[in-house]
């Protein structure tokens, strides 16, 4: 599901107003064609994401806010400086170096302050953003459009359009008092924007245009020798956005090669700098490098997470089977959302261990392992050492040890078995008491970006892990 407009239109609207800018004016040319590139691949991934985080995480790794404004900035930069040369028709070429210079200076200048009113903007759009009115707006729009989306039973059943739009204020209000800046991304575009990065090395060339008896030939060497038209490309804030990707990912990632990855990207950009005289990596160079690295560990992320995925769905076939065993199955979830919720619980009985060995057989045929192979894979110690595991320990080897011999087609659970997994549902030891570490890490690392209790003034705390099992003992599994 893609990202809500209105999480993503703050920033990505002010992007679209300066693209419109440049089509307004006619501007072509390979830069216009990079920064309109930059902004469609933030719209893919604004589609592709459903997570707001992830999203910023691989806006930033990509630079895609820094290429956007870097290529605006030399569009601007090359239109101006076209359009007046075709102007000068003064014959004295010192005359016109003159105004070559001051033309050039003049749209480096104009670009600054696009850059500065294109951030302004943004947060302008935050500032005024009512979430209210933008429910009711996308109401208006479903209500003109339910027939077409085969929408009017369901509005009818909900009690009419104006119903789900009070119910909808309700939930807003709901949102706002436990997340007060659900809707608020000041904070965000100030920090991950980083447009005094863009500008300084901009600064830095007018600087030099401006020096005592700058000529322009002069001007376009020395910029090139000191490395100015280098900074120019953005490195600075490249980097930043790699360090919040390796950051972002050492936080969260239940894949290690996605941080080695983020990590080789970034001792890339050190050893690219090293070989310049300016310190600052060719950008060519460093593209074309990151794709190499992207292409590289892609097989291993691959691998690791159909494994991961695999293992995990077959550990839920196990618990799922033994739990529909117990007298308290009918009345709860899954079951208890059935029309016939007894008869959906002898149909997990009947069929799970038949598709519990097929998914096995499968796994076996494709990744060379049998279930409990698991135990010494590094996706499950990985799982264990950094506590992504959903289920105690207790739970776990309840469920290997003695459910899945067992789980066999047209075989049932004993009633000694029966009466333990039982136990272990109501005693409340199902969970892994420290499942919220990995909401723990990724909490520290957004507040250290954004400020202290940003995280939960904007997404929320999840809910309290009521549990009564012990923690994993993780030396035991190596």
């Amino acid at each position: 599901m893609p990202l809500d407009p209105m999480m993503t239109n703050a920033i990505l609207g002010t992007f679209q107003t300066m693209a419109d800018d440049i089509k307004s004016k006619n501007i072509t040319g390979d830069d216009a064609n990079q920064m309109f590139q930059a902004l469609d691949r933030m719209k893919e991934l604004a589609n592709i994401h459903d997570d707001m985080n992830a999203f910023n995480g691989q806006v930033m790794q990509e630079n895609l806010y820094g290429k956007f404004s870097d290529f605006y900035g030399k569009a601007l930069s090359a239109q101006a400086a076209a359009a007046n040369s075709g102007n000068v028709a003064d014959t004295n070429v010192e005359n016109q170096d003159a105004t070559y210079l001051k033309q050039n200076l003049d749209a480096l200048r104009d670009a600054i302050k696009r850059i500065r009113a294109a951030k302004q903007e943004a947060l302008d759009m935050n500032k005024n953003y009512d979430p209210k009115k933008a429910m009711r707006e996308g109401m208006d729009f479903v209500e003109r459009n339910k027939e077409k989306f085969g929408m009017e039973k369901g509005i009818e059943m909900s009690g009419g359009i104006d119903a789900l739009k009070k119910e909808s204020e309700k939930d807003i209000d709901k949102t706002l008092s436990e997340k007060p800046n659900a809707y608020d991304n000041s904070i965000e575009i100030e920090t991950l924007i980083n447009d005094e990065g863009i500008i300084k090395p901009i600064e830095n060339l007018i600087a030099l245009g401006e020096e005592p008896g700058m000529s322009f030939p002069r001007y376009l060497r020395l910029q090139m020798e000191k490395g100015l038209d280098k900074a120019m490309e953005g490195s600075v804030v490249a980097k930043e956005g790699q360090e919040y990707s390796y950051e972002f990912y050492k936080a969260m990632s239940r894949c290690p090669h996605y941080i080695d990855r983020e990590k080789k990207k970034l001792d890339l950009f050190d050893e690219i700098g090293k070989k310049s005289s300016f310190g600052l990596p060719n950008f060519d160079e460093l593209s074309y490098g990151n794709r190499r690295i992207d292409y590289e560990f892609e097989p291993s992320i691959i691998l690791w997470e159909n494994i991961t995925n695999r293992w995990e769905s077959m550990l839920w076939d196990l618990y799922d089977w033994s739990l529909a065993h117990t007298s308290v199955a009918p009345f709860i979830q899954p079951w208890c959302l059935a029309e016939d919720p007894y008869k959906a619980v002898k149909r997990t009985k009947d069929t799970q261990p038949g598709l519990f060995r097929q998914r096995e057989r499968l796994f076996k045929k494709y990744y060379g392992m049998g279930f409990l192979d698991i135990l010494k894979h590094p996706t499950f110690i990985y799982q264990i050492k950094n506590d992504f595991m959903w289920e105690s320990q207790e739970l776990f080897e309840f469920l290997i040890e003695k459910v899945y011999p067992i789980c066999i087609p047209f075989q049932f659970m004993p009633q000694d078995l029966i009466n333990e997994r039982e136990a272990i549902y109501k005693e409340k030891r199902e969970p892994n008491p420290e499942m919220l570490n990995p909401w723990k890490r990724f909490v520290s690392f957004y507040d250290g970006k954004f400020g202290e209790g940003r995280y939960v003034s904007k997404y929320g705390k999840p809910d309290t892990v009521i549990t009564n099992a012990k923690p994993w003992d993780k030396n035991k599994f190596n």
